[in-house]
């Protein structure tokens, strides 16, 4: 699931940002009594203040859950435990199907930056 719903080398190109801090918090993943993966959230605080999302993915069957909410709750309380202020993930277009997730959560999409690669970045205070 995550090799399919979770872009892997983008996560490994985010985490190598030059001048980032060792800040990788890793995988939390949640899983139902038998053991099946259902949802996975990979995060860190690369930057003085500043959590990020790096992936976070549910099972299809799964979704609207809570395991997303949930996952993404849990963590933002680890980001904040390592003093992020604010939260940030990135999305492929303004059309990507975790918007409206993310703007329930407090996520608001950030103009383009055109120095920036094609994601687009959505922040929210924390």
């Amino acid at each position: 699931m995550i090799g399919e719903q979770c872009s892997l080398p983008r996560i490994r190109a985010e985490i190598g940002i030059p001048g980032g801090t060792p800040g990788w918090l890793g995988w939390l993943v949640a899983v139902t009594a038998d053991g099946t993966v259902v949802g996975a959230v990979a995060g860190g605080v690369p930057s003085s203040e500043t959590g990020e999302v790096y992936s976070l993915c549910t099972a299809p069957a799964h979704r609207r859950g809570r395991i997303g909410s949930q996952l993404l709750s849990a963590a933002t309380d680890q980001q904040k435990t390592h003093r992020a202020r604010r939260q940030a993930i990135s999305v492929r277009s303004p059309d990507d199907p975790l918007l409206p997730f993310l703007r329930h959560h407090g996520f608001q999409l950030q103009d383009p930056q055109p120095e920036q690669d094609d994601t687009l970045r959505c922040l929210r205070d924390l």
